[in-house]
């Protein structure tokens, strides 16, 4: 681990040394700039493998008397960064802190639908050379302004996997505010959707079985889950997560009938047991559309 000094301030890098020869990558503090006279971004935060910026703005969908702001990672090409649930490869599901910021009643980081990627060490879930994070923000007053201040601890990797950590500041005025822009529309648009912010073509009808024997696993359990996934069944993907970031097997494709798509995931007693009572979270992404759904393991 090191630390680096920028005007001043010490920010150092932090992560989980899963990778021999993990090099820890930290990012200066950043203030927000006057980039323009309609966009609220702070400036870009450059490292050797990625860049990050924190901007904010309005977007379509928005919850009413909410701030959206994005955490923008633009990385070299070939790497990629994590979902919340990193895949079999393994790695660092990004974490968000927002200490410090002002006229923030709530704060949360929302994950837009992942990818699988392959490689010789396994599947990644995650994101590969660019996303954004959108961060709902609930003021405590929003006649007034917020100041947002997030500490991001998230991993990039290639073929040498990389920890970094940023804290960013922005000060975001009230209503009415520009927009955030197509990419933050679009990626916040990627965000799975619940209860009645659910669209016309997201999965729908999540159902979970209860977890049964497999003899053709040597005895593991296997939990079933089907939902309806308008459009092409094949795009269909099903992934799971729970709070804590642990690993968590990839459901697979187990039968299809019209559009209802099941999946299977298979997991030792052990698994199942240290599970017990967590909440599961359960993202489902078809070709029209995106939703989140969750369960329990009792």
């Amino acid at each position: 681990m090191r630390s680096v000094q920028d005007a001043g301030r010490k920010v150092t890098g932090r992560g989980r040394a899963f990778v021999a020869g993990m090099v820890a990558a930290a990012i200066a503090i950043g203030a927000a700039a006057p980039v323009g006279a309609q966009e609220i971004a702070t400036d870009w935060m450059e490292s050797e493998r990625h860049r990050v910026r924190l901007l904010a703005g309005d977007v379509p969908g928005a919850m009413p008397d909410t701030v959206t702001a994005f955490l923008e990672l633009a990385l070299n090409k070939g790497w990629k960064t994590y979902w919340k649930n990193p895949g079999t490869a393994g790695g660092i599901p990004p974490e968000f802190n927002f200490g410090g910021s002002k006229n923030v009643a709530h704060a949360e980081a929302l994950f837009p639908v992942p990818q699988v990627i392959s490689d010789k060490a396994g599947d990644v879930i995650g994101y590969r050379e660019y996303v954004m994070f959108p961060i709902r923000i609930t003021p405590q007053d929003p006649a007034l302004p917020v100041t947002i201040v997030v500490t991001a601890n998230y991993g990039i990797c290639e073929k040498l996997c990389v920890p970094a950590e940023v804290t960013l500041s922005l000060d975001v005025p009230p209503a009415p505010r520009a927009s955030a822009g197509t990419d933050a529309e679009r990626a916040y648009a990627a965000v799975p959707r619940s209860g009645a912010a659910v669209k016309s073509g997201d999965p729908t009808g999540f159902k979970i079985e209860p977890p049964g024997n497999d003899p053709s696993q040597g005895g593991s359990k296997t939990l079933k889950l089907s939902a309806t996934f308008p459009g092409d069944p094949a795009d269909a993907a099903v992934y799971l997560a729970v709070a804590d970031g642990r690993y968590i097997a990839m459901p697979q494709r187990a039968g299809v009938e019209g559009e209802t798509v099941t999946f299977a995931v298979t997991m030792a007693d052990e698994e199942l047991a240290a599970l017990k009572g967590e909440q599961v979270s359960v993202t489902m992404k078809g070709s029209k559309g995106q939703s989140e759904d969750t369960f329990v393991i009792d």
